[in-house]
């Protein structure tokens, strides 16, 4: 999984098994939270996911139109805490729908009010759960539940219960 600077470069379909999008509202700004990004968008990079870091500096809805824009030729999610909400096993469900798909999927993290109610009616939410999360925060907890769904669909040992 590469971080991209540019979310013009989004790819857009797939021929055989889609690609898994994630867009955060700006780059992390603590080094820490950076790494854990990177390190999970490393080890997702092979299996169809991409995260997009878009600038600081978009407004919600500069923000909200490139993400719709992105998503044009696929499906645009958004995390919200009023979103539906599931355990690893129902985000595994959700990864292989997404994977299998045959258009791309688009997981949208929030800017820091969050989404509008105007932008959430439009779209179908996630959360990952009640508390409130910088959207850094969110981004490695998102990341690190696509990883560990797309452990568990190859059978590795990551996830033990």
């Amino acid at each position: 999984m590469s971080l991209r600077p540019n979310p013009d470069d989004v790819w857009r379909s797939a021929s055989i098994m889609a690609r898994i999008v994630v867009h955060t509202h700006g780059k992390a700004r603590d080094k820490a939270y950076s790494q854990l990004i990177n390190r999970y968008a490393e080890r997702l990079e092979s299996r169809g996911a991409t995260l997009v870091a878009h600038s600081d500096r978009l407004d919600h809805d500069a923000y909200v139109s490139k993400i719709e824009d992105a998503a044009s030729n696929g499906t645009l999610i958004l995390l919200d805490e009023s979103g539906q909400i599931g355990d690893t096993f129902w985000m595994l469900e959700n990864w292989k729908s997404w994977r299998l798909s045959n258009t791309a999927t688009h997981l949208a993290i929030g800017p820091v009010d969050g989404f509008s109610a105007e932008v959430l009616s439009r779209h179908d939410a996630i959360s990952l759960g009640p508390l409130t999360l910088t959207y850094e925060m969110a981004a490695v907890v998102l990341l690190e539940q696509l990883y560990r769904s797309s452990e568990l669909d190859r059978g590795s040992p990551y996830h033990r219960e």
